[in-house]
């Protein structure tokens, strides 16, 4: 059976949704998903592919989740690799979708692993997930409260990705 890492970073919960979602939609797929916290720093060599994603904050991801893309991008570069990005701003304005799927390209880069796709994905502004800096800032920017994340989306994407990594 193939076997799928999930990897994601997070600050107030809405990736880790996300990841836990993939994870469903590829055992609904028949593929064993493990889906783990970047901080917990998963070992990616046991695994036949892998997925990761990360929430945004000021147009970077996590720092965890960048680490550990670094950490394990030689391990990386020998597996088919996706990407996600869980972000509000395609909730407000799907429009700026290049813009919010720009935040991987310095992890492309970086990293050298060319992900088999870059999934794009609504996020949630949960004000009492947030430090009071960040409810602020959100308020400041007029950030709709809600959760906006899509999971038929989400599954619609897994399931093309599953094809797409060859599982």
């Amino acid at each position: 059976m193939r076997t799928v890492l999930v990897v994601y970073g997070t600050k107030s919960g809405c990736t880790a949704g996300i990841a836990e979602r993939i994870g469903i939609a590829l055992g609904e797929s028949g593929i064993t998903a493990e889906v783990k916290a970047a901080q917990d720093r998963p070992d990616p060599s046991a695994y036949d592919a892998v997925i990761v994603g990360s929430g945004v904050r000021a147009g970077m991801w996590h720092a965890s989740v960048k680490q550990w893309l670094l950490a394990n991008a030689p391990a990386l570069r020998g597996k088919p690799v996706a990407l996600f990005t869980a972000c509000l701003t395609m909730a407000t304005d799907p429009a700026k979708a290049d813009e919010v799927r720009a935040y991987t390209d310095p992890l492309i880069t970086e990293t050298g692993i060319e992900p088999v796709d870059v999934g794009l994905f609504a996020g949630m502004n949960d004000p009492r997930a947030f430090s009071l800096p960040e409810r602020l800032v959100m308020k400041a920017m007029k950030a709709p409260e809600g959760d906006f994340r899509d999971y038929a989306a989400v599954d619609a994407w897994t399931r093309g990705l599953a094809e797409r990594m060859g599982l």
